[in-house]
């Protein structure tokens, strides 16, 4: 007896009206299983899922049951519902389900592994491929047309706001955290201060779990929705195929003055941005030239929001014991050691030291590196 699951997939994108709904597959493939005595075992369906991914809870519960050995068939109304990425669905039918025995029928490319792969197979793949990269490009533009218009598009509100109908409104308790970071910031603190506050003080995260870090907040101060132009498109997919994000540049936002309600004043948020600039001046370039005397380690800066350290970035992670020291002592010892060397160089030669060893008194030891030591 051949054992037969059934794949159905249908995704918003794909635009197939009733004769691609789940129901019309299923009704298909079931009268071509008993028009050929096929007996069928199990459903696997995944509506709503791009076939981009191959991340689906149906096709994984599905690639499941072949491991344990539940299935022999594999079928499908065409190729395009096993998936639209080519290079994977090569692997699947060229790979996969060749070495777990599976056959795979795709009716409306008649396709059939059992009678010999057809040559023209790959090229279908590609051909569904480039439709969903094609879909996507479409769908892109049409969102970024909205997004200038001033609809929000998202899934989650920013923090501080609501989802009303496109629109944004003023989320009343989250509003008021968010007043509170502006006016902590204005009074002097770090964004890491403000993220030990927000915590103390039992604020939720804006993911709802986990605990605020100072990214989090820095996000928050630098966002001009704030003061009421919608900004959006401040970090993109890296394609239609990769779930991970980059960060835009902040000449490619969409921003919309005046297009949802302010939560700080024009002023303030100016005010804000200055001080957010003047925090990343604050961090001197010698910072990345400094070395742990003890692991190798670059050393990054911390603080408490009254003063700031050198701090190892190998303590960090665990790697090493060395004790924070204080920011001020330490470039003091770096620019020391460096007035030394330059009254023994002739700098219009390239400088011969490519950075600094930091002790644990603070004191600066310029050097070649070999290995995690200086020569």
């Amino acid at each position: 007896m051949e054992r037969v699951g059934l794949y159905l997939r249908l995704s918003r994108e794909d635009g197939e009206g009733e004769s691609g709904s789940i129901e019309s597959q299923r009704l298909l493939l079931r009268d071509y299983c008993r028009t050929h005595h096929l007996t069928v075992v199990s459903e696997y369906i995944d509506d709503g899922y791009s076939g981009l991914s191959f991340h689906r809870p149906g096709f994984e519960q599905m690639l499941g049951d072949i491991e344990k050995g539940l299935l022999d068939t594999v079928l499908t109304k065409d190729l395009s519902r096993l998936g639209r990425d080519y290079i994977l669905t090569g692997h699947y039918l060229e790979r996969y389900f060749p070495e777990k025995g599976v056959r795979y029928i795709a009716l409306g490319d008649n396709i059939d592994t059992g009678a010999g792969q057809d040559d023209l197979t790959p090229f279908r793949a590609v051909v569904n491929d480039l439709y969903a990269r094609d879909i996507s490009r479409k769908v892109r533009a049409a969102l970024d047309a909205r997004k200038r218009a001033g609809v929000f598009i998202g899934a989650r509100a920013p923090y501080g706001y609501e989802k009303h109908e496109g629109r944004l409104i003023i989320d009343p308790q989250q509003g008021e955290w968010v007043q509170r970071i502006f006016a902590w910031c204005l009074d002097g603190d770090s964004c890491p201060t403000i993220a030990r506050k927000l915590g103390q003080a039992g604020c939720p995260s804006p993911t709802g779990k986990g605990e605020w870090s100072g990214a989090m907040v820095r996000r928050i101060l630098t966002n001009p929705t704030y003061k009421g132009d919608l900004t959006q498109n401040r970090s993109r997919k890296i394609s239609c195929k990769v779930e991970k994000s980059r960060t835009v540049p902040k000449e490619g936002w969409v921003i919309c003055p005046g297009a949802c309600p302010p939560l700080v004043g024009e002023e303030d948020f100016a005010r804000v941005q200055e001080k957010m600039e003047g925090s990343r001046r604050q961090k001197d370039p010698l910072a990345s030239f400094l070395r742990c005397a003890r692991c190798g380690s670059p050393m990054g800066i911390t603080g408490d929001g009254k003063r700031r350290y050198l701090i190892c970035r190998g303590r960090k992670k665990g790697e090493c014991t060395l004790p924070l020291i204080p920011w001020d002592k330490a470039m003091e010892e770096t620019r020391a050691a460096l007035r030394r060397a330059g009254a023994q160089e002739d700098f219009q030669r390239p400088f011969p030291c490519p950075g600094a060893i930091i002790g644990e008194d603070g004191a600066a030891l310029l050097g070649d590196y070999g290995g995690n030591r200086p020569v």
